[in-house]
């Protein structure tokens, strides 16, 4: 049932469904009634939708996407847009988890000292972290400390070490959780901690986590061992924007004291236990000290979204060794589609826009808006060294087609694009100047800049930066150039797949 669910849910069902009634619509009319009298409606149509969506607040190429598809398609285009865009549900929905984060406002504090202090070390720096402050109200703090951990092997490690020593409380938020090697010891250890009476919670998206086990019960079975697992956002089969808003945040805080995040799963390939498309490349980063405080709001926010019960949060804050020498940033931010400045792009755009000596990028898709196209390019062409790298063997093909569509222009203007030859990366990174550092859930493209529930930590003035960089650069070592022949000799259907897939990139 919950397969059904899922493709009931999905975009292409959408897109097959909404297609398929404008065939019949365009054929009933052109056949039994009149050609005319489509034209007129359709027409008709494209003005009206207009309107909407020159108020709405998504990016030129959403709104452009928008129009394409009506004038082509009327009836296709307004089926969709009213779908995705106007359902009244989904407005309810939005509301509920705008007033959750207003709340959890109120227990942030941003100390005006370290704020200066950034200003000070840099400026643009500085501004990056302001924007997050100002529009999420998460916090920057100088007296934290940050690890980076260059992969799947080394994060579980880590991770396991912390569950291990866990005092009084775990705290879990995954995208995917999947049955193999790591969930068993994963499930092992959360088992063994709940026996000692130790508070384990687990916010899991019902999307990324359907149909990942034999027993189907799995998670609603779990608070028979002490874990307290709920579903965020469960599908269900009608079509509703927050269908599509999915969390894709990966979050763990283990006491208050530690936390986790990055693009990192329960699933054995993100530990190369199993090789699915070659070697996994993936990246978290441990958080230790007063930031962890940002992920533990978040974790809440998400927590009483999925359980619709309020939650005093501040009996989860704990004393932290202080530690003034410590002279590193750290800002730990969560993003989703409830705020309408698109807070998870334009953190991005912000990094890139302030480079002055190089901006680096992984990430598994590049599925991009034109504005952060033209400041990728815009950076290259005023002499920033700008790299890209993307996986060498994809998990989708589809979706690689198009990313790749989107080399051409940015090869030209002087933007490096590298595919990784041993395999798939799968890590969300942007480091630049060797100042600012951004690890997280956030891919390079629509669903995550825009629809998808996110996390990060955004690190300034920190040896982390200098880990991630020289991280960056061997995986660069291991990768193919990509040059304008390369994409001149892609494959013919590769082209096409391209072309047709691009017309609908604001949904992908």
């Amino acid at each position: 049932m919950k397969k059904l669910v899922k493709f009931l849910t999905s975009t292409k069902f959408l897109l097959v469904f909404t297609f398929l009634i404008n065939v019949a619509i365009f054929v009933l009319f052109t056949f039994f009634v009149s050609p005319y009298v489509y034209t007129i409606c359709s027409v008709l149509a494209i003005l009206i939708l207009v309107g909407f969506i020159n108020n709405d607040y998504g990016s030129s190429s959403y709104k452009i996407m928008w129009i394409v598809i009506i004038a082509a398609l009327p009836v296709f285009g307004v089926t969709l847009y009213f779908q995705l865009k106007n359902n009244h549900g989904s407005r309810k929905l939005r509301k509920y988890y705008q007033n959750i984060s207003y709340t959890s406002y109120k227990v942030l504090d941003q100390s005006s000292e370290t704020m200066e202090q950034l200003s000070k070390f840099d400026g643009d720096s500085a501004n990056l972290s302001k924007f997050l402050l100002n529009t999420e109200k998460w916090p920057v703090y100088s007296d934290s400390s940050t690890t980076y951990l260059k992969s799947g092997e080394v994060y579980f490690e880590e991770l396991f070490e912390a569950i291990k020593g866990a005092k009084k409380y775990i705290l879990l938020e995954y995208y995917i959780i999947e049955s193999g090697k790591i969930w068993e010891e994963m499930f092992h250890l959360l088992r063994m901690k709940a026996r000692e009476g130790i508070e384990i919670k687990m916010v899991y998206d019902d999307f990324g986590c359907a149909d990942r086990f034999d027993d189907k019960k799995l998670f609603k079975k779990l608070i028979n061992h002490g874990i307290d697992a709920v579903p965020f956002n469960k599908p269900i089969p009608t079509v509703s924007t927050f269908s599509q808003y999915r969390n894709h945040r990966k979050i763990v805080v283990v006491d208050g004291q530690v936390a986790f995040t990055g693009g990192i799963n329960v699933a054995d390939e993100y530990a190369n236990i199993k090789e699915v498309h070659g070697h996994w490349k993936d990246a978290a980063v441990k958080i230790t000290g007063p930031a962890v405080w940002s992920f533990i709001v978040s974790f809440f926010n998400s927590w009483q979204a999925a359980t619709k019960k309020v939650v005093d949060v501040k009996k989860y804050k704990v004393d932290y060794d202080k530690n003034p020498k410590n002279k590193e940033f750290v800002q730990p931010y969560a993003t989703g589609p409830i705020n309408k400045i698109a807070v998870a792009h334009n953190t991005f755009m912000k990094a890139i826009t302030a480079a002055q000596k190089y901006i680096y990028i992984t990430t598994p898709y590049f599925i991009i808006d034109s504005e952060m196209m033209q400041a990728l390019k815009l950076a290259a062409l005023s002499g920033v060294d700008v790299r890209i790298i993307m996986p060498g063997i994809p998990d989708k093909k589809w979706i690689f087609y198009l990313s790749r569509s989107y080399y051409s222009e940015l090869i030209k203007s002087g933007v490096k694009i590298y595919e990784y030859s041993p395999g798939f990366v799968h890590a969300k990174i942007v480091v630049t100047d060797d100042t600012t550092a951004i690890v997280g859930s956030t891919n390079f493209d629509f669903r995550s800049l825009y629809l998808h529930f996110e996390a990060g930590v955004v690190i300034h003035n920190s040896k982390t930066v200098n880990a991630v960089k020289q991280d960056v650069d061997s995986v660069i070592g291991s990768s193919h150039l990509v040059t304008l022949r390369d994409i001149k000799q892609r494959k013919w259907y590769e082209k096409v797949a391209a072309s047709f897939l691009k017309f609908f990139a604001p949904l992908m």
